[in-house]
């Protein structure tokens, strides 16, 4: 009896020794996202999580965690205080945010209207420009005109002043003619 006995004792501790290593390399599946869960896992355990996130902490850091949540819970004022400071800084930090953004809509609202402006100008100055062509092209066209009218007058008044230089030729052999006469009879 007692080699059974001691038999028995064997065989359970070689199953119990036999499951402690099995844990080792232990297949972990995590379904369960509802909360905060701390979950055990050894190294060389495969952990297959099921849900969107979740953080691996090894023992010091967990401890960190752990110890600064508790002093969360117990109302701790410096960690209070580190809290009301951080997000007091979390509020400036977005209110300085906001004031860069309304900067920001304002000098793009400033350089939107100066590019509209640029534009319109630009596009007032084509218009402006195509009717100084316009204008110049016409008044080119009145000069060559007027140049034109007045070679016509230059040409009329050669013809007039040649004719004049024959009247007066022709009124002077006349007034020459004429004095002769009267002073051959005259005498």
């Amino acid at each position: 009896m007692k080699n059974f006995l001691l038999f028995i004792t064997a065989a359970a501790l070689a199953i119990f020794s036999s499951g402690c290593v099995h844990a080792q390399n232990a297949i972990s599946t995590q379904q369960d996202s509802t909360g905060l869960h701390a979950y055990s896992v050894l190294r060389g355990d495969t952990v297959v999580i099921g849900y969107d996130s979740a953080f691996l902490l090894n023992k010091k850091t967990f401890a960190l965690y752990k110890n600064t949540y508790q002093r969360m819970q117990s109302k701790d004022p410096s960690s209070a205080k580190l809290i009301g400071e951080y997000e007091s800084l979390i509020n400036l930090q977005d209110s300085m945010l906001r004031a860069k953004e309304q900067y920001y809509q304002g000098l793009k609202s400033n350089f939107d209207q100066l590019s509209s402006t640029a534009s319109s100008f630009a596009d007032r100055t084509d218009v402006n420009v195509k009717a100084i062509n316009t204008s110049l092209l016409n008044v080119g066209g009145e000069i060559n005109n007027i140049k034109s009218l007045l070679d016509d007058a230059l040409a009329k008044l050669k013809k007039q002043n040649g004719q004049k230089i024959k009247v007066a030729i022709s009124g002077f052999a006349v007034g020459v003619g004429v004095a002769s006469l009267i002073f051959l009879v005259n005498k």
